[in-house]
C-alpha cells in the first residue's frame, strides 16, 4: 500500500491556487521611480545681464571679423593701386609735353596725361566762373587788376622760369577750384587711380582752411604756377615758398586792418 495518496497535485510542486508571483523589478527601474518621486530642481534662468553680454561680445567679434576683412581689403587694393600707379609728370616745356600727349588741365594748373586728369571736372570747374561763359579770369599781379591773362596764355607760361609765371586769382576761383578737385579726389580713388600732386591729406586741409576763412568771393589772393605734373623737390620747396610770402602778405593785412 503506497504511503502517498493516489489522487491530488503531484508531489513538491506548488499549487497554482495558492501562490502569487510579483513581478520584480531590476534596479534601474528603482532608482527611477525612487527619482520620479523627487522634487527635480528647475532651471535657473539667466540673467539679463548675462545675455546682454554674450550678445555684445558676440557683435564685438563679429564687428572686429569685418574690420579685419575691410582693413585687409584695403591694404591689398593700396599696395595693387601703389604698384600699378603711373607718374603724372609731362616733361620740361610745353613743346615736351605735347609730344607726350599731355593737355593743360586749368583745375590742376598743370599740363597732365590722360590718366591724372578727369576732364568732366576740369569742363565743370571752367563753367562756373563769373565770365560771360563761366571763364575765369586770372592776374599778374595780387594788387594791380590791369594785367590780366587769358587761359591758352596761362598754359603757355609753363616755359617760363618760375618768377615768371606766377599768376593769381579771386577767392571764388579758389573756393571752386578746391570744390572739383576734392570730387576728383574721390572719384580718382574709387577707381584706384592716381590724381596727381594734389592728391594727398595735405591739400584738403589747406582747402578746408581757406574756404573757412570766408573771404571776399572777389578779392585777389591766390597764386598759382602753371607746371608739368608732379613737381621735382625743387619745385615743391619753390611753391612752399611763395606759399609762405601768400601767407605773410595775408597776416600783415589783417594787422593792418586791426590797427585801424
Amino acid at each position: 500500500m503506497s504511503k502517498f495518496p493516489s489522487s491530488g497535485p503531484e508531489p513538491f510542486m506548488p499549487s497554482e491556487s495558492k501562490h502569487e508571483y510579483s513581478e520584480i523589478k531590476t534596479s534601474d527601474e528603482e532608482d527611477a521611480t525612487f527619482l520620479g518621486a523627487l522634487p527635480l530642481p528647475r532651471p535657473r534662468p539667466k540673467s539679463r545681464l548675462r545675455a546682454a553680454l554674450s550678445v555684445g561680445f558676440k557683435a564685438v567679434v563679429v564687428a572686429l571679423a569685418v574690420y579685419g576683412t575691410v582693413d585687409l581689403g584695403i591694404l591689398a587694393a593700396a599696395r595693387i593701386r601703389s604698384a600699378s600707379i603711373k607718374p603724372c609728370h609731362c616733361g620740361n616745356s610745353v613743346a615736351e609735353a605735347v609730344a607726350l600727349g599731355c593737355k593743360y588741365d586749368s583745375l590742376a594748373t598743370s599740363w597732365l596725361p590722360d590718366h591724372c586728369r578727369d576732364d568732366e571736372m576740369t569742363r565743370l570747374f571752367e563753367q562756373s566762373g563769373p565770365g560771360p561763359n563761366g571763364e575765369w579770369d586770372y592776374y599778374g599781379s595780387i594788387t594791380n587788376r590791369s594785367q590780366t591773362y587769358t587761359l591758352p596764355e596761362v598754359q603757355q607760361l609753363a616755359d617760363q622760369s618760375h618768377e615768371y609765371r606766377t599768376v593769381y586769382a579771386t577767392t571764388a576761383w579758389h573756393d571752386k577750384h578746391c570744390f572739383f578737385t576734392l570730387l576728383k579726389q574721390v572719384r580718382g580713388k574709387a577707381k584706384l587711380q592716381y590724381t596727381g600732386f594734389v592728391d594727398g591729406v595735405h591739400h584738403a586741409e589747406h582747402c578746408a582752411m581757406q574756404m573757412a576763412e570766408r573771404h571776399p568771393q572777389d578779392q585777389v589772393m591766390v597764386v598759382t604756377s602753371p607746371g608739368f605734373g608732379d613737381p621735382e623737390q625743387k619745385e615743391i620747396d619753390e611753391l612752399n615758398k611763395i606759399e609762405e610770402i601768400k601767407m605773410k602778405d595775408m597776416e600783415e593785412k589783417k594787422k593792418h586792418k586791426q590797427d585801424h
